[in-house]
């Protein structure tokens, strides 16, 4: 068959199934590795690398597994052949797996989903049947410090980066401005925008009690205790009208009951004074079939997927545009973020 024949040639459904399945025992591979501190005792061992049997007596571990794990990270090209029989770490993969300081860190996204996000598929068909839901808030202190850990990486890149890239933002933070922390979580983010605006004020809010009570403790052993502080939000809402310069709302849209959804927009949106900006960073949603098969959505048809019985419902375009408007804000930007994520910025009238 020649070439062309063979471009040409449909591949075996069958094919991409094992591909799934795969990836479903290389994530678990992942896990492991960064669990039990594997890739990094490997890449502590230097550029010549480790072999399975010094990786298995150094982290106390059986040789035989340890082994058969090194290879199949070789196989899935997460780790590449030395001499004498050594393995490293292929490249990149001391950011992706171990850096936990790089941006591009995924080992806390890998780690739940193994763990986390498991035992939530476990539960699906029970949900299915139901129409019950476990809601974000609901699954635990663990789960909550460990989602603050998985996201850290972007509260820098967002804090250094992103706000500084938004027109007019930059001089209202560094005359003092007044940052709400929307969904705070843990309260890294709130930490590294005042770390990043020496000048800046932040309150941070959320309904999770566990993520409350972990980002009070976190600030209070920061050195930014004098400008951070964590509320939890009730009944009656945010209760800051016109106070803020900025609200954020990172990875927090989408989390939000749609039943309520427009009703917190607004009460946002309230908490801003004239001029203020709202900036998020989210996934969207596909508004057609189309959509879902076009790459750059793949991570938001994920997310949804993965977070239905959380109750989150992933915004669509026109789904964000309605709550701008009901809001009273007018969206001023609109940007693609690392094939994953929207990044929006909108302003008060």
């Amino acid at each position: 068959m020649s070439d062309k024949e063979q471009a040409n040639t449909p591949a075996n459904p069958m094919d991409k199934i094992w591909e799934y399945l795969k990836g479903f025992h290389a994530v678990h591979h992942m896990a492991m590795g960064t669990e039990m501190g594997l890739f990094k005792q490997i890449q502590a061992a230097g550029a010549g690398g480790c072999t399975p049997a010094k990786l298995a007596a150094d982290l106390q571990l059986h040789p035989l597994y340890v082994d058969v794990w090194c290879r199949t990270g070789y196989h899935y090209d997460i780790l590449e052949a030395g001499e004498n029989g050594a393995f490293y770490l292929a490249e990149m993969m001391d950011a992706a797996l171990v850096d936990l300081r790089d941006p591009r860190n995924l080992s806390g996204y890998i780690k739940a989903t193994a763990g986390f996000g498991s035992d939530d598929l476990r539960s699906y068909p029970e949900y299915f049947r139901t129409g019950g839901a476990h809601r974000f808030q609901e699954h635990g202190e663990e789960f909550s410090r460990h989602v603050g850990d998985t996201t850290a990486g972007f509260h820098t890149v967002l804090a250094k980066s992103m706000l500084r890239g938004v027109p007019g933002l930059a001089e209202k933070l560094e005359a003092g401005g007044k940052v709400l922390d929307v969904g705070c979580g843990t309260g890294g983010l709130a930490m590294k925008v005042a770390q990043a605006w020496p000048n800046a004020h932040c309150v941070g809010v959320d309904i999770d009690p566990f993520g409350i009570s972990q980002a009070q403790a976190n600030i209070a052993a920061s050195e930014v205790a004098d400008r951070v502080t964590i509320e939890a939000v009730g009944p009656d809402g945010i209760g800051h009208d016109g106070e803020f310069d900025l609200a954020i709302m990172m990875e927090v849209l989408h989390e939000i009951d749609d039943g309520i959804r427009p009703d917190v927009v607004r009460d946002v949106a309230k908490s801003l004074k004239p001029g203020g900006m709202l900036f998020i960073l989210d996934e969207t949603y596909p508004s057609d079939l189309a959509g879902l098969r076009d790459p750059s959505y793949k991570f938001a048809v994920q997310t949804q997927f993965n977070e239905l019985i959380w109750g989150n419902i992933v915004p669509t375009i026109e789904m964000q545009a309605e709550l701008f408007a009901n809001a009273g804000l007018v969206e001023t930007i609109r940007e693609e973020v690392a094939g994953m994520f929207t990044m929006l910025v909108a302003a008060k009238e």
